[in-house]
């Protein structure tokens, strides 16, 4: 009930279009179990949509809809997001236009204009002390792609450190393939983790292009002791992420956030609030996870 009566705030723009006038901080950062003493990490993951689709005309345009992701990111404040297919035109427009936020990652392909899995970071709460990019095949340290994927697929991880509590942690964002490829493409994530991340806590963002029961996560899940933000989050939600710009009501889940070694999830909320105007600023809705050390 709290999130309907928050949506419905907001005053017209000169635009016509409603334009949010909300504190949020109630809703995101409020003490839900009792360990307010812990700090608490904002962790989103949102697929952006690649700017350059030629059948993304109107409000699907990036050039529109792009004005609500600055507010989006802008208001919630995430303290680490992780986006996927963002084209170097869309990441240099967000670090315009969200001046709180400095990012790490690369190209996918190699070319200038590629799809990126950056990693957008608040230096006022958190450093990046190492970061790099590694391909989901045979050969991880080469720009590389799979046989038999559609694409190519690489992950972006960042070695983080929490600046008020000097506790170091892994940060890995990635996109799996829409091909059959995507339990290989897990195993050569957890290939990384088990040779880089040692006992330190790590977290995954991605479009899984895959539901969170599917057995590509069993590893992941029985091996490595992953667990599922949306899962085990004391206060969350159950909806759909692939909306495809027009179904708000969609039971398609394939954006997860996974976590090891931290104490508690407590919040995991699907973003499907306007922002200036746009029911969709993507055709995936934004995830985010709340967790405590």
């Amino acid at each position: 009930m709290l999130l309907l009566a928050l949506t419905a705030c907001g005053k017209m723009g000169k635009d016509g279009r409603v334009k949010q006038n909300v504190n949020w901080s109630d809703w995101y950062y409020d003490d839900v179990d009792g360990s307010a003493s812990k700090p608490g990490l904002m962790i989103m993951s949102f697929n952006v949509r690649y700017g350059s689709a030629s059948e993304d005309t109107g409000d699907k345009a990036w050039t529109n809809r792009r004005e609500g992701c600055y507010a989006m990111i802008n208001t919630l404040q995430p303290v680490l997001m992780g986006v996927q297919e963002c084209q170097k035109t869309q990441r240099n427009d967000l670090m315009a236009n969200c001046p709180d936020y400095l990012s790490v990652g690369r190209s996918r392909d190699n070319t200038d204009n590629g799809e990126q899995m950056a990693i957008f970071y608040k230096p006022d709460s958190v450093a990046v002390e190492d970061w790099g990019t590694f391909w989901l095949t045979d050969t991880p340290d080469q720009v590389s792609k799979h046989p038999m994927a559609g694409h190519y697929r690489c992950a972006t991880w960042a070695k983080v450190r929490h600046l008020k509590t000097s506790t170091e942690f892994y940060y890995i964002n990635t996109h799996l393939d829409l091909q059959g490829v995507r339990g290989y493409e897990v195993g050569i994530i957890l290939d990384f983790i088990s040779r880089n991340c040692g006992s330190l806590p790590v977290v995954l963002t991605a479009d899984w292009n895959d539901t969170e029961d599917s057995a590509i996560f069993d590893d992941l899940y029985n091996e490595a002791l992953f667990q599922n933000a949306r899962w085990t989050a004391s206060v969350g939600d159950a909806y759909g992420t692939y909306n495809g710009f027009t179904n708000m009501n969609s039971s398609t889940r394939i954006d997860h956030v996974f976590y090891r070694g931290f104490s508690a999830c407590t919040k995991f909320v699907t973003v499907r609030q306007k922002w200036e105007g746009y029911q969709f600023i993507s055709d995936h809705f934004p995830v985010y996870a709340i967790l405590k050390f």
